[in-house]
């Protein structure tokens, strides 16, 4: 009896690697896709909180009295990274004697379409409240 020598595979195995690789890779690409978009909104939110505390700190820093009301634009100021169209600026207003309420907004493109966000704080001839 003579043994044949099997080398190689057979067509249902290639077959059955070619339909996992099929399923496998398209699953890894919208696994990538999918940490990159959460990689970069991760990004963008922390440089927008980033932005309104270092504009918080800002008006802190000039004091009470210098800090005039209305609304003034900042778009100048927002990092590169933040995808167009982006606006920034924030609005002082002055609800009671010895109280400024401060509101920063800020507004940019994301993955999902536009974002807003705001943020709201008192400045108070002692300091500032959050």
């Amino acid at each position: 009896m003579v043994k044949l020598k099997s080398s190689g595979f057979t067509i249902v195995e290639l077959l059955i690697t070619i339909a996992l690789f099929g399923v496998i890779v398209p699953l890894f690409t919208v696994g990538i896709n999918n940490l990159t978009a959460l990689n970069n909104r991760a990004r963008d939110l922390t440089l927008v909180n980033t932005l309104a505390q270092n504009r918080y700190e800002l008006l802190r820093s000039a004091g009470y009295n210098s800090i005039s009301e209305g609304t003034f634009d900042f778009s100048g100021d927002l990092p590169t990274e933040l995808a167009e169209p982006k606006s920034a600026s924030y609005t002082v207003v002055s609800p009671t004697a010895g109280i400024k309420e401060v509101t920063v907004n800020i507004s940019y493109h994301e993955y999902q379409g536009q974002r807003d966000v705001e943020y709201k704080s008192l400045i108070s001839e002692l300091g500032i409240a959050q």
